[in-house]
């Protein structure tokens, strides 16, 4: 009775139901230490857009005259006496990031460990039982020999 009640307290989802009940800060903690969070892929996507505005001197007559175009950077102006038009960049960068839970990486590296043990064991129990099939075709082989040589033996011995 003594050995029951020990094989059942040891039950560790009991224990660690008990302890999610009392002290989940506790459970908590532990497992974001054990198990933290990792960022598997980072990217980043760059998005250009642009803005135009179009200038027009008053009272010129620029009807025939072709448009130039003014790109505006922060360190330089450029200026020019007719119609023109300016262009204006923008740059919005959007940096994604896929993160993965670790306990699952680790619970996915364990049960490729349980996997390759088991395909290990199987090439392993198909190699002897390759090499008792192999066994019983030489007993059958040779079996065969003996028969041919036995009938060889009869006719050899009928033509005398």
């Amino acid at each position: 009775m003594l050995t029951v009640s020990m094989i059942l307290s040891c039950n560790p989802s009991k224990k660690l139901d008990k302890l999610n009940e009392k002290h989940p800060e506790l459970l908590a903690k532990f497992c974001k230490d054990t198990f933290p969070c990792v960022t598997t892929k980072v990217d980043t996507l760059t998005k250009i857009e642009y803005d135009f505005v179009e200038v027009q001197c008053p009272g010129n007559d620029y009807d025939n005259v072709k448009l130039d175009t003014i790109i505006l950077t922060k360190y330089k102006t450029n200026i020019i006496n007719g119609p023109t038009i300016i262009k204006t960049e923008y740059k919005t960068n959007t940096i994604t990031k896929s993160i993965k839970d670790s306990a699952e990486i680790v619970l996915c590296n364990l049960e490729l460990i349980v996997v390759n043990k088991r395909c290990t064991q199987y090439i392993e129990d198909n190699r002897i039982l390759k090499n008792k099939v192999t066994a019983k075709n030489r007993w059958i082989m040779w079996l065969i020999i003996a028969l041919l040589c036995a009938i060889i033996g009869n006719i050899l011995q009928l033509k005398k």
